[in-house]
């Protein structure tokens, strides 16, 4: 009996390790994103989640959803060429939303 582990610290274990390996990937999302966005488009644009290769950024409103649709190829590219993560991104999807 000696060896057993109570079940509250395993999960602990388990967690803190969890939300170190989303800590560490929501930077390299951040990073990445910072470095492929241009400067006006860091102030009304924000990624929220990179999962299954697909990179979801959150915009301000219609006009940045629409001029961030035309240059999407061209940020994928940027992204991905930032990006220090193992699955790089695929897609980019913009939604309309809020982030402030």
């Amino acid at each position: 009996m000696k060896d057993a582990k109570h079940v509250g610290g395993i999960l602990d274990g388990l967690i803190r390790k969890w939300e170190q390996g989303t800590v560490k990937k929501g930077n390299a999302v951040m990073e990445a994103f910072s470095k492929a966005a241009e400067e006006e488009t860091k102030k009304h644009a924000k990624p929220v989640s990179l999962k299954k290769g697909v990179l979801v950024v959150i915009v301000e409103n219609s006009s940045w959803l629409y001029e961030l649709t035309l240059k999407k190829r061209e940020f994928l590219k940027k992204f991905n060429e930032s990006y220090t993560g193992k699955i790089k991104a695929k897609d980019v999807r913009f939604r309309i939303g809020s982030f402030y």
